[in-house]
Parts: C-alpha cells; structure tokens; sequence
C-alpha cells in the first residue's frame, strides 16, 4: 500500500464535478481511482443513485474490486459505500443497454447475445466486400471525420459498401446476434432512439468514472456522451503515452482534449510509485514529461540496460537475461520477456507448429493451452467454441452463454461443470496434448466427444449435428504430439513468462526484458507519437527494478550511441 501523494489526495476529495485526470505511469492511479469511487459514493445524497467505475480489461476490474472491497472492511459501518458498480466498459454497456434493450433496435425477438465468430449458424451471414463474401461478424466500424461511420472487413480493411454492410448487420441483428464490434453500435443506437431509456440510465448511475480512458474509442466515446446529454457526470483518468489500442480507434485524443471541456476539471498524477529513478528519467525523455520517482536506486543491479541477441540463439538470450536478474536479485517468477506481436511472443515463448483444422483446431489450441502453459481460462473457452461448433444451429447462443457465465437454462452451472470437468480430466476429457496427435489424440478425442455429446443431449437437451465427426477429421494432424517434450538430456532453461505488451498493460514486473527489432527500436527511440513507440513506452514503464532492451545484433553498431545517450546501459559492460 502506497502513501498517497498531495495530487491523489486533491483528486479524492475534489467535489462532485466531471474531471479528467491525466496519470503518469506507476501513479497508484488504481488506489486514487478507488479511494475517489468511495469519496463520491459518501457524497452522492441519492440512495436510487449508483456510482460507476470502468475500466477495460478484467485484471483491472478484480484489482478494483478487491481494494474496493478492502476499503469496505476498513470502514464497515459506513452504509453509504454501498450502491457502486465495477465492470469493464463493454460488460457495463452489455448488461445495461445491449441485454435488456437491444432488442428494441435491433428488431429481434429476443435477448440479443454476443457472437464469436466460430459458431456453426454464421456460414449463413455473410457480406459481399466487392469480390467475395465475408463473415459479417469480420465486420470493423471505423468512424471517418467527413465520412461518418465507415464499414472495413479484413487484415486489408477493405471498405465495405454502406447499404451491403447495413443490410447484413440488421440480418443478424434480426436473429438477436451480434459481434464485439457491432455491440457498440446497436448500445448507442438504443441510447439515440429510447430516450427514456437513456434518462433511467443515468438516473441510476449519474456519475461515471472511467479508467484508462485513452483506450476509449468514437464508439465508445459516442456513448458517453449520449448519457453526458441526458445528466450523467463523466470523469476519465488515464495516459495518453500508453494509448496502444490505436488499431482499434482508441487514440487517446478524446481523454486529451476533455479537460478543455466546459465544465470538467483538469487534473495531473506526477509521481512514479513504481519504477527505479533511472527507469523514470528515461520514460520521461521518451514521452516529454517530467514526473518525479518516489524510489531510490537499490543496491543490487537495477535500472534500463541493452544487451545483442540472435533470434537463433534465443536460449542463449534467455539465459543471458536470468543472468542479469540474478544480479539484481529477482527470481525468473518476478519476470517476463515482452513482445511486440503475438507471433513473436509465441515464437520466443516455443510455440508448437499449429495442428488441427477448423473445429478440431479449438480443442487442439485447448490442450495445448492446458497442458503447455497452464492457462484452463483459454483451455475453457476454446472448448466450449469446439463443443458448439458441433452442435446443431438452433443451439447458436450457447457459446455467448458459457463464457459469459449467463442464467439461460443451458448455460446452467450445472453445463459449464460438465464442460469444465472435460477441460481438466486429461484420462476421460480432453486427451492429453503429450500424446501422439495423429495416431492416439485424435481418435481418443473423437470416442470421447462422442461420450459428452450424448451427455449433452440426454441432460441438457442439446443436439448434435449429424455430421459432427467430419468436424473432428484429421485435417492437418501429424504423427508427432500436439507439443513437444522438453530435450532430457539438454541443459535446463528457465521458464519466463513469455507475453505481448499488450496483455501486461496495467501491471508492474521486477524485471522486464522487451524484444525488438530494427522498426520497434527505431519507433521507441522516437517516443510516444506513433502506436509502436507507445508499445515500447508501456513496455518500459512496466519493470519496477530492472528493464532490459533486446538489439538485433545487426543493428547494435546503429543504436548503441543512441541509447547510451537516452541513459541505457550496456548489459556487461564496467
């Protein structure tokens, strides 16, 4: 628990008004977000009134959660605590808007439900994009300044036809289905159309804090300002140097210009509670701020160092960096190795050839996230995706049921169990990823499933499809395991938490080693005005004691200067 700064304690019990708090990297922004949630609870003489605190990822929802929840104990008598919400944006927007009113919009007859993209039925929804059909649930909405809201499908982002696109949305719509992206959309139509809808909304949460709020996209943004225009208070913190979402339409601007707003009150975190003074003094050379470092240097090995590698020698870059934490003092479980992509996080974390095609691919991904990297969350879900994939298309809003934990009769605890049960039985579930995939696992698989489908059917009323073994055929499996068995007689490596900045975004690490190549490095250098430069800043901002740079030996002699004047440090080096 960190001592609040003079800033958090200004923020905390500011009075009942829309703010926009910009926080450097390690501000305690999550202590100053909850403590700020419990101060305008106690101020908000409504007892129909609750306080909302969003944010957009689910690791920051349960850190809110439990320190809100300590915050509880501290102060148990204190009644008025009580009648808050913490979600995620789209769960918040999900269970208020999309759930109980989307139908209204989206002229269906029933509760609408999110798709995946992987269930059966969707072959039948399609959009032409001017020369093939596309899943319509690929469809991206990218709002254009002049163009309005602009349909694009595909890694090319081909631009779909307005009338095509609509049609197709609403044909799904009509079923009561909908993609992540067109979720957004039918929320804020329904905002738009039902205005007493709109007015109960924000009759029930009239003040709305969102945290890291330069993730918010036009979508997003848009439904914000629908509930600011009916009374709701919108008050947003967050870092524009760590807008990495710009892909998506999160470019940081709206938390940047809000301040300038009538009526919302600026306000600044400038402390780093977590990172060492010279990991500091860098960031801020990297995105132009000034914040000051709460720490001191310790005394064993710390701060921003460089070092060469070859991408095929990367046990000897894995080991090289163990070396370096073991001079600092930090254990290989206080550490990870940060990726620009998720293919390069799976290519340094050994990643195993893919197998498996369509269907079968999702219980080949579930093994292997079981039984290689211990993840049973991801195990659970690309089940559950494999298992509806074999049922019938009456049984399309299953998937959305199981993963979202729905009260729908077959999405009962009683399926998820039985689902979870296949999940982590290696010897009756789903077989082992050790096993040879071509010759046991997937004929094991098949005489298994064949098991739970029936199950399904007697208990739960669902029905498979009649061609469902044709699913589960062996297409592109081979006479190997699904992963490999570590080499016995090989030397031991040690086993480092492998992920893309992306998913650490929010965290603090001991000890962070950031891969790159020739681009990254040169995007980093140049500071936070790009999305990659951005990455490279998150990467950075992320290691409490120890960050380390990996140069493509190639290009040490190019960036070398350039990072000993930034104030890098060459690993080795006296």
């Amino acid at each position: 628990m960190i001592d609040l700064s003079q800033q958090q304690r200004e923020i905390i019990e500011a009075p009942l008004k829309p703010m926009a708090v910009t926080a450097c990297a390690g501000s305690g922004k999550t202590s100053t977000a909850v403590r700020r949630l419990a101060a305008m609870r106690k101020r908000l003489d409504d007892r129909h009134g609750h306080m909302a605190l969003l944010s957009f990822s689910n690791v920051a929802v349960d850190t809110f959660n439990k320190d809100y929840n300590a915050l509880l104990q501290e102060e148990a008598g204190d009644r008025r605590m009580r009648g808050i919400e913490i979600a995620t944006v789209d769960a918040f927007i999900t269970s208020n808007i999309i759930r109980p009113h989307g139908h209204l919009a989206m002229g269906c007859n029933r509760t609408p439900f999110l798709v995946h993209g992987s269930e059966p039925f969707l072959t039948s929804f399609t959009v032409w994009d001017g020369k093939r059909r596309q899943p319509t649930t690929e469809l991206q909405i990218n709002p254009k300044e002049g163009v309005g809201l602009q349909f694009e499908v595909g890694q090319a982002k081909t631009v779909v036809d307005r009338k095509a696109a609509n049609q197709a949305i609403k044909k799904l719509a009509q079923v009561g289905a909908y993609s992540h992206a067109l979720g957004s959309l039918w929320a804020l139509q329904v905002l738009r159309t039902q205005p007493l809808i709109s007015r109960a909304l924000v009759r029930r949460y009239p003040h709305i804090l969102v945290d890291e709020a330069q993730d918010i996209g036009m979508l997003h943004q848009l439904i914000l300002m629908a509930l600011q225009g009916v009374g709701a208070q919108i008050s947003l913190i967050g870092d524009v140097n760590q807008g990495i979402y710009e892909f998506s339409g999160a470019t940081g601007a709206f938390l940047e210009g809000y301040a300038d707003r009538d009526g919302v009150e600026g306000r600044m975190l400038e402390t780093n509670f977590r990172s060492v003074p010279s990991i500091v003094t860098i960031a801020n050379k990297l995105s132009g701020r000034d914040d000051k470092p709460e720490r001191t240097e310790p005394e064993t090995l710390s701060g921003a160092y460089y070092f060469a590698y070859k991408k095929e020698e990367k046990d000897n870059v894995l080991k090289s960096f163990a070396a370096l934490l073991g001079e600092a003092g930090i254990a290989v479980s206080d550490a990870a190795v940060l990726c620009r992509s998720a293919k390069w996080a799976d290519d340094w974390g050994g990643g195993e050839e893919e197998q498996g095609q369509g269907v079968l691919r999702k219980f080949v991904s579930a093994a292997i996230q079981r039984d290689k990297f211990g993840c049973f969350d991801d195990a659970f879900k690309h089940c559950c995706a494999g298992v509806v994939g074999l049922l019938d298309d009456d049984h399309g809003d299953v998937l959305s049921d199981l993963v979202r934990g729905g009260g729908d009769v077959r999405s009962s605890q009683m399926l998820r169990r039985k689902l979870w049960t296949f999940v982590k039985d290696a010897t009756s579930g789903l077989p082992s990823a050790s096993l040879v995939a071509g010759t046991a696992w997937q004929p094991t698989l098949l005489a298994r499933m064949g098991v739970l489908l029936d199950t399904l059917s007697v208990d739960h009323g669902l029905e498979a499809r009649g061609n469902w073994k044709a699913k589960l055929a062996r297409r592109k499996i081979f006479n190997r395991p699904l992963i490999q068995a570590a080499d016995l007689g090989g030397e031991d490596l040690p086993k480092f938490r492998v992920s893309t900045v992306h998913k650490v975004k929010g965290e603090s690490i001991k000890g962070v080693m950031y891969i790159c190549n020739r681009s990254h490095l040169d995007e980093l250098l140049g500071g936070t005005t790009t999305e990659v430069g951005k990455i490279g800043y998150v990467a950075l901002t992320r290691a409490r004691d120890l960050f380390v740079l990996g140069v493509p030996a190639t290009n040490m002699g190019e960036f070398a200067p350039k990072l000993d004047a930034l104030g890098f440090k060459k690993a080795g080096a006296s």
